[in-house]
């Protein structure tokens, strides 16, 4: 099927064009400006707790708003839409403009350093201190929060230099690219997760790109061809992709791979779960790192880059979760039923005749005169011949009906 840039003419193309710009204008424009006034661009600055928020519903309705657009099935678009995204992340990556909003390009390769001395992460913690744009920051004591495979998914290029911290965006950004090269084939997806917003969040250096990559891997694959080594690599990652895959299968009542999921995740934590029970427990599944309390991280609706994964389930899933809603939808509308008739009495059964009653000259009918009967068919009969009677109904037969 032809693209409609090839059949229109040419101000309809420049219309197109001209609504390209204007789309993809709109899907940065929005982000900057939240993330401006939120303080996100002043590294350590403290983010407004409605930031995260408002960015992170903006990224589930800006590929909403592009597919009630009608723009969606055009190839074109999306591959404006990535190309510009890609050039917005590296030119963050580079001047700063939209960084800053995360620690983890620093902090992520220096967890291992615990583990090579023989030393639990989830116990040690860690002191980082890195310069970014030109503003030096202090780090710690920081202690290890995800699974323990994550520690080693780093490119340890130029650990402890200053490049390092930029070492690890591009090394994000490149895995975000990678997705998005997976999803080519589905522009909704591609239009979602590529994104400019999404393509700051990578450029930030957010971790969570790298284990998005897997699970696009297990559950779009290589031309089709899903990778079972990347989900089992994903499950030993982040806590999220463990939650994701576990209520996938639970949905497909695939109970063995159900099964299988669940034992990775447990063979994954094992070793440190039985190293110090406590430690993992409080870092790994509270999330509380300074404490047992739970929690302290702020919640899920407080962090910038959690938003990413609902985004993610959105564009790779979008057809199966469109497909449920209109099925829902329709079994919540009300059902037309067609009325049941009511047992109708003899009388009206009679009354709805359409002819004149069926008395023989001289006769009276089969009801007596002025009786219920006789009325509803007198009734009947005037409105058909379009008349009232003129006579009381209980005055008996009229002389030319007595006469014959």
């Amino acid at each position: 099927m032809a693209e409609p840039d090839a059949i229109d003419s040419p101000e309809a193309r420049r219309r197109r064009r001209l609504q390209y710009a204007g789309l993809w204008t709109l899907g940065l424009a929005i982000p900057a400006v939240v993330l401006g006034l939120g303080g996100v661009y002043n590294p350590g600055q403290q983010v407004s707790d409605s930031t995260p928020t408002i960015l992170g519903l903006w990224a589930l309705v800006y590929p909403l708003f592009v597919y009630r657009m009608h723009l969606i099935r055009l190839s074109s678009f999306a591959m404006i839409l990535v190309f510009a995204s890609v050039t917005v992340a590296f030119v963050s990556i580079v001047t700063g403009w939209g960084n800053g909003m995360t620690d983890e390009p620093y902090a992520m390769p220096a967890f291992i350093h615990p583990l090579l001395q023989g030393q639990n992460p989830y116990t040690t913690p860690i002191y980082v201190t890195y310069n970014q744009y030109g503003t030096i920051f202090y780090l710690g004591p920081t202690k290890y929060v995800y699974l323990p495979l994550l520690i080693f998914l780093q490119p340890f290029i130029g650990a402890g230099t200053v490049y390092a911290g930029t070492v690890y965006k591009i090394y994000v950004v490149l895995a975000w690219a990678a997705t998005l090269y997976l999803v080519r084939k589905n522009a909704f997806a591609v239009v979602a997760i590529g994104q400019p917003y999404m393509a700051l969040l990578a450029a930030s250096g957010f971790n969570d790109f790298v284990v998005l990559l897997l699970l696009t891997l297990a559950f779009v694959g290589v031309n089709g061809r899903r990778q079972k080594w990347a989900e089992i690599l994903a499950l030993g990652c982040k806590q999220f992709a463990n939650a994701f895959i576990v209520v996938y299968w639970a949905i497909k009542r695939d109970w063995t791979n159900l099964t299988i999921a669940l034992a990775v995740s447990i063979a994954w934590v094992l070793p440190f779960l039985i190293w110090d029970p406590s430690a993992f427990i409080c870092d790994a599944v509270l999330l509380s790192p300074s404490g047992c309390g739970g929690a302290s991280t702020g919640g899920v609706l407080l962090h910038l880059n959690y938003w990413a994964w609902p985004v993610w389930i959105l564009g790779v899933f979008f057809a199966p979760l469109r497909s449920y809603y209109y099925r829902i939808r329709n079994r919540m509308k009300p059902r037309a039923r067609a009325p049941v008739p009511r047992p109708l009495e003899p009388n009206a059964i009679r009354s709805a005749e359409p002819g004149p009653p069926r008395s023989r000259p001289g006769s009276v009918g089969s009801g007596a005169p002025g009786s219920p009967a006789e009325t509803s068919v007198i009734s009947g009969w005037n409105r058909v011949v379009g008349g009232p009677s003129h006579r009381p109904a209980d005055t008996g037969p009229t002389p030319a009906e007595s006469s014959g």
